[in-house]
């Protein structure tokens, strides 16, 4: 109801005579709820513009298990890919996951590192941003025999069948488990560990590749593709830059 003209005038002057604390305490005491809303508002608002102004997509996923590059290689290749790709680095990445050790390392008896490197490589795999892995030949054979990785004959003969007969030589083959009995021996109703396996070609020996020859590595160097991307066009633009890249 709207407050009669001389008492809202009223309201005014003692307003005025109040001290800046008493008008503040006023002005909280009547207005709370307003200004919780205001303030809810602008930081909401300043969240979403830095989002907007901060925020890169992601062209790709790319892992490192049981591998690491110096971030200036890692730098030069992957920046490289976006010049090469006519992107704005701005506002595009290729997304990557560091020191990942999905087997440990020699001399290492820090399992429970492993076990939280498989676990966040899975999750990424499960939420479809995971592409590309770069791995050593303990992870590769880890992630061939768990079936994560790709057939690259079939996925590059579909989608670029010149890359293919450019990697055709660096193609290699893993086992990958089709059957079991993992249960039954943590249940102990098994004595021994036996396993149905089959051999597929899912990885390419990438350390002679161009963008890796001038790296000195300790190991060979695996590169698979991630059987659930959904991003087979851009893996293959970076396979071909990884071939041609000196």
């Amino acid at each position: 109801m709207r407050l009669p003209e001389e008492e809202r005038a009223r309201y005014r002057a003692a307003f005025r005579a109040m001290s800046l604390p008493q008008k503040a305490e006023y002005v909280f005491a009547y207005y709370k709820l307003p200004l919780v809303l205001a303030l809810v508002a602008i930081v909401s608002a300043v969240s979403i513009g830095r989002y907007f102004l901060t925020h890169k997509e992601s062209l790709l996923y790319v892992a490192y298990a049981n591998v690491e590059l110096t971030d200036e290689d890692d730098a030069r290749i992957f920046d490289g890919y976006l010049r090469e790709r006519g992107a704005n680095a701005r506002t595009t990445q290729v997304s990557r996951y560091y020191d990942l050790y999905l087997c440990d390392p020699e001399g290492s008896v820090d399992h429970q590192y492993s076990y939280a490197s498989r676990v966040k490589l899975l999750a990424t795999i499960d939420a479809e941003e995971l592409d590309v892995v770069l791995m050593s030949k303990g992870s590769y054979d880890l992630l061939s025999h768990s079936g994560y990785l790709a057939d690259l004959p079939e996925l590059l003969a579909t989608g670029d069948p010149k890359l293919l007969a450019q990697v055709q030589d660096l193609l290699q083959s893993n086992d990958v488990i089709i059957e079991d009995n993992q249960v039954e021996l943590d249940l102990g109703e098994a004595d021994a560990y036996e396993a149905t396996t089959e051999p597929h070609v899912n990885a390419i020996e990438a350390d002679t590749l161009p963008a890796f020859a001038s790296i000195d590595l300790n190991e060979h160097l695996y590169l698979g593709v991630i059987g659930n991307t959904p991003r087979t066009d851009e893996v293959l633009s970076l396979i071909a830059y990884l071939c041609g890249q000196g």
